[in-house]
């Protein structure tokens, strides 16, 4: 499958929402503000359905089924926990994988779709059969590739891939939004972002958890963090990486940007705020970003219907459950004005760590 960029890929800036940041503040936000219901499911723990909550990247719900992706295993369960299967297996052959990139579901056709740290895409039917993969050569030129996202969204595969090659004095990264066929042969493409590096030394890359494509509504929006956090930028580039994108007609068109504080730069030209993600429900708008300024993660939550900003040191209050860590949500993928987060509850009696249980939300409207 060949890569080819076509000329629809401008970002064309439409009615910015600025929303700002105090990152000075620790508010608190207990769920029952936000959550109209919230369902709760206990994932049966057999020898084949193990699950490390540590290893969690993707967790699907779709009509009859909870998929939980960890890095080397996609599992499959009812929608009250009961282990039904898990789909493929590690290997380097046809079908196989070593490790999981992220995970995405066709409902309709009930088709699971797998993205691979070595650049295969595989299809699978829900019951565990291998139906179809491609490969991407892993080189182009002097750049090397990585799927960093993938979503199924109006019955077409999105994909987030992202280049990077070396310059004699700096890095540069290229990313861009794919559009697949069910042939997974690429329909059209969109760049999201070219960027130049100074370099500092070895590259660390933070991607874990990427929910970077998300459904909201009837839009399909896209936010992409950064992949090295912390390295210094040629003070020529600009870099969206604090603005919520929304596609349409092939094009990324720029829905709202946080404000942080100097835009999240100190006088020396380095980022000081890490943006993890943002996201839109129909009502509230979401981010989780970490401030080195004190090394501490927040969650940011914004009530568009009442104007209020939360900044969230930790995480969210479980007071209906009445779990006494804070968590931490996450987008569903298909349907943001929906959320899930897992916890693991041990008893003193439990001979083994039992797996974690899921909890699906609703969000108020």
């Amino acid at each position: 499958m060949n890569l080819l960029l076509f000329s629809c890929n401008e970002i064309r800036q439409g009615d910015l929402l600025e929303i700002p940041v105090d990152i000075n503040r620790n508010d608190l936000l207990s769920l029952s503000e936000i959550v109209e219901a919230l369902t709760v499911v206990k994932l049966e723990l057999t020898d084949e359905s193990l699950i490390n909550s540590d290893q969690i990247r993707r967790i699907i719900i779709s009509e009859n089924h909870v998929i939980v992706m960890q890095t080397a295993s996609v599992l499959v369960f009812t929608k009250d926990g009961k282990f039904i299967r898990s789909i493929g297996s590690r290997g380097q052959g046809p079908g196989e994988y070593n490790y999981i990139g992220q995970v995405a579901l066709d409902e309709t056709n009930n088709r699971l779709f797998i993205s691979t740290w070595n650049n295969k895409i595989i299809i699978y039917d829900i019951e565990g059969n291998f139906l179809k993969e491609s490969v991407l050569p892993v080189r182009f030129g002097d750049t090397f590739n990585s799927y960093i996202d993938i979503n199924y969204i109006n019955n077409e595969l999105l994909l987030v891939v992202e280049q990077m090659g070396e310059l004699s004095s700096t890095w540069f990264i290229h990313s861009a939004l794919y559009r697949l066929n069910d042939e997974l042969q690429v329909k059209d493409s969109c760049i999201i972002r070219e960027i130049n590096l100074i370099k500092t030394g070895a590259l660390v890359n933070r991607l874990s958890q990427n929910d970077f494509i998300f459904h909201g509504g009837t839009s399909v929006y896209l936010y992409q963090s950064e992949t090295f956090p912390g390295e210094r930028y040629i003070p020529t580039e600009t870099v969206l990486r604090d603005t919520l994108y929304r596609f349409e007609d092939n094009r990324l068109v720029s829905k709202l940007k946080l404000k942080f504080r100097n835009d999240g730069i100190d006088r020396g030209g380095n980022l000081f705020i890490d943006l993890h993600i943002i996201y839109h429900s129909s009502r509230y708008i979401f981010a989780r970003y970490e401030n080195k300024l004190n090394n501490t993660v927040y969650d940011f939550c914004y009530d568009t219907k009442t104007g209020k900003g939360y900044n969230i040191r930790d995480g969210y209050k479980d007071d209906i459950h009445h779990i006494e860590q804070p968590v931490h949500i996450h987008p569903l993928s298909i349907n943001s004005d929906y959320f899930y987060y897992w916890h693991t509850h041990i008893k003193p009696d439990d001979l083994e760590e039992p797996n974690p249980t899921i909890y699906i939300g609703k969000l108020k409207n």
